[in-house]
């Protein structure tokens, strides 16, 4: 043979040397889920599966080291005495690593000794924890339960102001012989750390009515998240831009640490400009004026000019938080409105006086509104005057208002008025509305919409039409105009009815970043009695997820025989909530 052709054979022969090397597949048997991934995370060979096998050689030795890393894997899960059987075969040119696993008993304690030192120990906060420990005798010994337990105490020190808390003894003692196990936890608390003087920054607010959105006070106990919930209390406010809690650890005194709230206020004024378009509203622009504060006390006030081609309403509002400043406030209202559509002929000046309240996670609104309008229905134009005492209920659940996965909106009110009482007529009036959304994927969602409302009075004539019901429109059932639902005189003019009956359902989903399509149904009408006949609009829709909420271009066909039946474009801006 030729030395070329000797090279050329060695060459060949060292280029199929890895084609020829097979692959690694581990089998486990006689454990579960949990206990699988914690042996695979501890078994030096995993890191070979599916590789190609070059060095059998080091396969070996790894394989040598499984039975006493699968004994530690098993350990933290509470199984002392496995028995183990290991097997490496070579199958052609592939490898097979099997595992037959028989975890055994799982350890018991034996022994817990759990000690509790320092001011903690009449903390309820920390009885209810002892209560409910993991770490007790006759239960398996789990080492992540145990750690978890000493991060919970340790966690709890530091949320509740004991910040000199300690594990002064932290074991476990495992005995193989008799397969028992020993717990020791010694945790001093320490000195329960308490609020000093509270000071803030300079600023344009009276520093009492700014503690007032503390739940704390100088001499109690310092809570980490009550310092975290003022701060948000305080950004959420509008007054500042920037708001930071600090303990102040270097002037504390004793145990008592002085807290000083560091704040930059935000622009006293705000303007706001709009220019939009919106099916049932044509043309609209806004034009708004927000004072931020007025005084020391944070009283606030805003006026609003919304206009459209259908639409002008000028409003106003004088604010003053409450005793609590975070949930209650009280309002002085003013609102001009003028309404022109091919439904409704109205003007309506309204003065009232409000009481908004957070209960729980429910808002509460008592107000008590003196509202003049003069409304034309069938060619006669008739002025009103009503005293209207109201009671509003609504609660919102979601994570992201803007980008909603899951949450709904419900909301309820209640109004009347009485002749004794400054008005035209008795009435009373109750109003009910449900919106939930529901995904189905990270792309497919379900969106519910129902409303109903009902008006007991005896001349419905005397009403305007601000405590009439109409249907139809971008925000009610799709496929027909604005307000163009209802009860008709006539000369066949909708004119507006006592009840009141909305169900939409809707189904879209997300094609790209911020772009998606719909489907859906609508369905409701307003109606004077039991005899309801709903009108339905059904259709498709192109969605745009904007930074500012969700944009919608919808297209919708009537299905009623007795109503157009031309296609109706709806395009609206707003939150799905």
């Amino acid at each position: 043979m030729t030395l070329t052709r000797l090279i050329l054979v060695l060459m060949l022969s060292s280029t199929s040397l890895p084609l020829l090397a097979g692959t690694l597949a581990i089998s486990l048997e006689g454990v579960n889920a949990e206990q699988t991934l914690n042996i695979r995370h501890f078994l030096s060979i995993q890191a070979l599966e599916k590789q190609q096998i070059s060095n059998p050689s080091r396969l070996r030795y790894l394989h040598n080291l499984a039975e006493s890393e699968i004994k530690t894997a098993l350990q933290p899960l509470g199984f002392y005495q496995p028995t183990i059987n290991t097997k490496l075969i070579k199958q052609g040119q592939d490898w097979q690593a099997h595992y037959r696993i028989v975890p055994g008993p799982l350890m018991r304690i034996t022994h817990v000794d759990i000690q509790l030192s320092g001011e903690a120990q009449d903390d309820p906060a920390f009885t209810q924890l002892l209560l409910k420990p993991t770490l007790r005798i006759g239960q398996p010994f789990i080492h992540s339960q145990y750690e978890q337990f000493k991060k919970q105490l340790s966690s709890l020190a530091v949320e509740r102001g004991y910040y000199d808390a300690e594990l002064t003894q932290h074991r476990v003692e495992v005995n193989l012989s008799d397969y028992s196990s020993s717990v020791t936890l010694h945790f001093n608390s320490g000195p329960r750390f308490k609020v000093g003087k509270i000071s803030f920054a300079p600023n344009p607010l009276d520093n009492t009515f700014l503690q007032s959105y503390a739940l704390f006070s100088s001499g109690d106990p310092v809570h980490n998240r009550q310092l975290i919930d003022l701060q948000s209390a305080l950004i959420d406010s509008d007054y500042f831009q920037r708001v930071e809690v600090r303990p102040l650890w270097n002037e504390m005194s004793n145990t008592e640490v002085p807290i000083f709230i560091d704040l930059d206020a935000n622009k006293k004024t705000k303007y706001q400009t709009g220019l939009g378009y919106g099916t049932d509203t044509g043309a609209r622009m806004k034009l708004g004026m927000s004072k931020r504060w007025l005084n020391n006390q944070g009283h606030q006030f805003n006026t609003q000019l919304l206009t459209s081609e259908i639409i002008t309403n000028l409003s106003a509002e004088y604010s003053i938080p409450g005793v609590n400043p975070r949930e209650d406030r009280y309002a002085i209202q003013l609102s001009l409105l003028d309404e022109y559509s091919d439904s409704i002929d109205t003007r309506n000046y309204t003065i009232g006086l409000s009481k908004q309240q957070q209960r729980g996670s429910w808002q509460q609104v008592l107000a008590l509104n003196y509202q003049q309008e003069a409304s034309t229905f069938s060619g006669e134009t008739d002025t009103s005057h009503f005293l209207i005492p109201q009671v509003n209920y609504s609660t919102l659940s979601t994570k992201n208002r803007l980008r909603v996965k899951q949450g709904y909106r419900l909301a309820a009110q209640l109004r009347g008025s009485s002749q004794a009482l400054l008005s035209t007529e008795d009435f009373i009036q109750t109003r009910l509305t449900a919106k939930g959304i529901y995904s189905l994927s990270n792309k497919l969602r379900i969106l519910g919409h129902a409303e109903v409302g009902t008006t007991w009075v005896n001349n419905f004539d005397a009403l305007p039409a601000s405590l009439r019901f109409f249907t139809g429109g971008d925000n009610s059932v799709r496929g027909y105009d604005y307000k163009s639902l209802g009860p008709r005189d006539d000369s066949d003019d909708v004119i507006g009815g006592r009840n009141l009956l909305v169900g939409s359902v809707e189904v879209d989903y997300r094609l790209i970043d911020n772009w998606g399509v719909a489907a859906f149904i609508d369905s409701g009408n307003a109606f004077d009695d039991t005899r309801i006949s709903l009108y339905t609009g059904i259709g498709i829709g192109l969605r745009w997820f904007s930074p500012v909420g969700p944009v919608r271009f919808d297209l919708a066909v009537p299905q009623n025989n007795d109503a157009d039946n031309s296609v109706h474009l709806h395009f609206n801006l707003g939150a799905d909530l």
